[in-house]
């Protein structure tokens, strides 16, 4: 007979699955996609995107994806409407790389695009999953991002896209960190820099001034919830990117973008766009400002 301490452990799990699968559109193809990832037959399990694929991974962006091949195609879709032929993207926070290799669609042969991720087995898999695609325009960069070069722990939970800088502690994993500045001396120009890290942005635009005089396009994640946790506000980020001569938008669909002030707060999780031209989300990507 269990123990009532092993029985409450298989509960609180249960519990937890149960819980997730209740948050996804096709919960029957996510238990598929556990009993795969447990047999160790996922490695021959290969997820088809628009134009590339990526490997069915622990990662929950592939469990996801797995189950609902649409998810997440409005950033996708983003890319496919601003990025160009020869065009420069970086992606910071690449994760398993599914914008990364949208990215080297995009831009073509002759384009460049630089996947820059801090978590060492989340780097793993993204590098796996260019592999596994044909595209030769694409760097990656096992490194996290900050103000200042040094070194930082990363939490390590198994929900990896959820992991993130851990200030002030030595758990988790310790990871190198460099500024943008530094990681991208050599760039010349940038088309299109997308930064998602979990709350870290203003950390990130802070060393990165040099980079900011060369950018014409910035989409990022903007989540008031997740910028507490180091200490300052959405507005305090609108408020530096305007000091550098950008005006921040809320996207309201894939057509049209809202101009905000340091009023701002991104009460959900949302993706904003910052330009230093404005005229150029109309005449340029065939935005509506409204």
């Amino acid at each position: 007979m269990l123990s009532n301490q092993l029985f409450n452990i298989m509960l609180r799990h249960i519990k937890t699955v149960i819980s997730i699968l209740k948050e996804r559109e096709h919960p029957l193809k996510i238990i598929w996609a556990y009993v795969l990832l447990r047999t160790g037959l996922n490695r021959y399990v290969k997820i088809k995107q628009n134009g590339y694929k990526i490997n069915l991974s622990q990662s929950n962006l592939a469990i996801t994806l797995f189950g609902n091949k649409n998810y997440g195609h409005e950033d996708e879709g983003f890319l496919r409407k601003t990025l160009k032929p020869n065009d420069t993207y970086i992606d910071v926070g690449a994760n398993i790389g599914t914008l990364v290799l949208t990215g080297a669609i995009c831009v073509g042969n002759e384009g460049k695009v630089i996947g820059i991720e801090a978590h060492p087995n989340t780097f793993n898999v993204l590098q796996a999953n260019v592999n596994l695609n044909s595209f030769n325009n694409i760097k990656l960069i096992n490194s996290a991002v900050g103000n200042e070069k040094g070194t930082l722990h990363f939490s390590d939970a198994k929900s990896d896209d959820s992991n993130k800088i851990l200030l002030n502690s030595d758990e988790g994993v310790k990871v190198a960190v460099n500024t943008l500045d530094m990681l991208l001396k050599e760039i010349k120009h940038i088309d299109l820099l997308k930064i998602d890290v979990e709350g870290f942005e203003k950390q990130v635009f802070e060393g990165a001034t040099q980079t900011l005089n060369k950018t014409s396009l910035i989409y990022f994640e903007s989540f008031e919830r997740n910028f507490t946790n180091y200490n300052y506000h959405t507005g305090d980020l609108i408020k530096l990117l305007n000091d550098s001569g950008f005006f921040v938008y809320k996207m309201i669909n894939l057509q049209q973008l809202q101009l905000l002030d340091i009023n701002y707060k991104s009460e959900i999780c949302e993706n904003l766009v910052a330009t230093k031209h404005a005229s150029s989300l109309e005449n340029t990507y065939n935005f509506e400002i409204i």
